[in-house]
């Protein structure tokens, strides 16, 4: 590997725990042993613009300093690439820097970036393709998608606490919107009968998300090293929403339940719904799709790590 020499620093100013002064003491550090330049994200996807700049400016890596939101935006033009990425978390959940073992501060992520970008340490990851859009950890249609987008839409609550916003519209929308309705989706995998549900989740890695230090299990034998995992539900009752939050926490049984379908180590599948449904990707909503092809990226992505 040749020696990194040109790395550009993307900071979204917007994200959780971003602070202007926490911002100037990274870029002091890594300017110190890089060509470093700084670019701060001014809209949704312009993170995306900023890294497809920099591969074809000829940079060596890239550094996303903000939730996972603006690192799945800077990755979508790295796939494929060869440079590498690198993650600050500055988020509120910060999932995949938690899953590559990346230090929680900032600024001591910072120091563990930069000795990556000395010594040319890094790691090729799979990633997942959902529609023509790549996702690093998980990505879902239906109800958790929703669950995002009415996150997204109330900022002042997920300000105050995003993890217990996510929780409290995560049961409303159980219950006021899925119990009791009948399958509108149609998943397809290879050498399997087609499955009728209610929404469909796709890790790429573990674990799906974080309540404060708790690791959330959607599919628990997921990892960065293998295929995909896929989870589907064909019925909500008013007892499933707090079931569910007890398997994905303890007991993960949710995996097994008789409505339930689990797939594990999948190179890809479709989706066919009924009406378009709400889409996430990373925990970021993009919008509503009604069909989909969902494929594995082997060895897609290479992360300083």
């Amino acid at each position: 590997m040749r020696p990194v020499q040109r790395v550009l620093l993307i900071v979204n100013a917007r994200a959780g725990s971003v602070r202007a002064r926490t911002k100037e003491v990274i870029a002091k550090a890594l300017s110190a042993d890089f060509k470093l330049e700084v670019a701060d994200t001014l809209s949704r996807n312009h993170a995306t613009e900023l890294a497809a700049d920099a591969v074809d400016r000829g940079f060596d890596a890239v550094v996303a300093f903000g939730g996972d939101g603006t690192v799945n935006e800077a990755a979508q033009t790295l796939v494929g690439t060869g440079v590498a990425l690198g993650v600050l978390p500055g988020g509120s959940t910060n999932v995949m820097a938690r899953s590559l073992g990346i230090p929680r501060d900032p600024v001591d992520a910072t120091a563990y970036v930069a000795e990556r970008l000395r010594s040319g340490s890094r790691r090729s990851i799979n990633v997942g393709d959902f529609g023509g859009r790549y996702f690093l950890f998980s990505a879902g249609i239906g109800l958790d998608a929703e669950v995002v987008k009415r996150v997204e839409g109330d900022p002042e609550a997920k300000a105050r606490s995003a993890e217990w916003t996510f929780v409290r519209k995560a049961v409303a929308t159980g219950v006021r919107e899925y119990r009791g309705k009948s399958p509108w989706l149609t998943v397809e995998v290879e050498g399997h009968e087609p499955v009728r549900t209610l929404f469909a989740i796709c890790c790429n890695g573990r674990p799906f998300t974080y309540f404060k230090r708790l690791p959330v299990e959607v599919c628990p034998r997921a990892r960065l090293d293998g295929g995909l995992d896929l989870y589907t539900l064909s019925k909500v009752r008013l007892g499933t929403v707090p079931r569910i939050a007890w398997s994905i926490f303890v007991t993960r049984s949710h995996v097994g339940w008789r409505n339930a379908h689990y797939f594990h180590d999948l190179e890809g599948f479709s989706l066919s719904a009924d009406v378009p449904l709400p889409v996430q990707v990373d925990g970021d909503y993009i919008g509503e799709q009604q069909e989909a092809t969902v494929r594995l990226v082997p060895e897609g992505l290479e992360v300083l790590v």
